[in-house]
This record gives structure tokens, sequence and C-alpha cells, in this order.
């Protein structure tokens, strides 16, 4: 049994295998539709994963007979019970933000005016469309997913759009 730690990847193939059972490829699509929006996984890890968990006895999985042969993975009762270990401990408050945007508005004193207003218009565009696209898929699963899921939803929309606003502001304030 690996002793490597459980990893986020790790608990978030666990929990998308808590709601049912799937291959490695409709993980990803399942991963790719819900929490793929505010959390970033290569396919690499999340093809991987399954069986990595698999052989810590997280999980268990079988063959297709006929056709392709994929594996379909379910989560073990060691699983649910690592994955509701992980949900009850305490979460450090410190959030990650990779942002490309930020990084280069750090240095944009560096480049001339005109790109620090491209770089804020882009921005500005950018996080309106993914507010935008929240909110359509907030009305079409708000009847179907969670509250904790749509709780999650809306934290993301007004991310979204927070950070919409921050990107207008600067870019109305470099146009003085």
């Amino acid at each position: 049994m690996s002793v490597r730690r459980l990893t986020p990847t790790s608990y978030a193939v666990l929990g998308v295998l808590a709601e049912t059972s799937a291959t490695s490829y409709d993980l990803v699509a399942r991963v790719g539709r819900t929490i793929g929006n505010f959390w970033i996984f290569s396919h690499a890890q999340l093809y991987a994963e399954p069986a990595r968990l698999e052989a810590r006895g997280l999980l268990t999985s079988a063959t297709e007979e006929g056709g392709r042969r994929r594996r379909l993975y379910t989560i073990t009762a060691a699983g649910r019970s690592e994955l509701l270990r992980w949900l009850s401990q305490p979460t450090p408050g410190h959030t990650e933000v990779r942002d490309p945007g930020l990084l280069k508005l750090f240095f944009s004193d560096l480049a001339d005016h005109g790109a620090i207003a491209d770089l804020a218009r882009d921005q500005r565009d950018a996080h309106a469309r993914r507010a935008a696209a929240y909110e359509r898929l907030r009305e079409a699963v708000a009847s179907l997913a969670s509250p904790a899921q749509v709780a999650t939803l809306d934290l993301g929309l007004r991310m979204e759009r927070t950070i919409a606003e921050f990107w207008e502001e600067l870019l109305s304030s470099s146009s003085r």
C-alpha cells in the first residue's frame, strides 16, 4: 500500500465517485462540468488517480466484458470513510490565487500604458463572460444540484463579478 498522502485530486475523485460509479473518462467529464470550474485538474491526474486509490483500497473497479473494456470505479467503505474524515478536518483559511492577469499586472510598470489598458480590458471581458456562463449554469442546475453545490456556484459567480469590476475600475483609472 502506498504511503503517499492523498492530494486534492484524490479527494475530488473520491467525492465524485461517492455520488456514483464512473470510468476515468466519465470522471474527467464530471469534473469538467462541476468542480473543474473552480479547481484545475489535469486530465492525466484524473486518469491516473483512480488506479492509485484502488491500490490503497479506497476504490474498487470492474472491467467491462465487451467493447472498450473500460474500468468502472466504485468507492469502497474505506474510501467513503477517508472522504468523510477529510471533510471533517479544518481547512486552512488561505485561498490560492494563480491568476496570469494579476501576475502581468504586478509587472505592468515595465510595459507601456497601452498594454495595461489592453490587459484590463481583456481581463474584464473574460471574467464578465465567465460570470455570464456561471449564471446560465446556475439556472440550468439550481433545481438539480444540492444546496452546497449551488452555494459553491454562487461564490464563483460573485468572484467573477467582483474580478470583472476590479478590472473595469483599473481600466477607468488608467484612462484618466
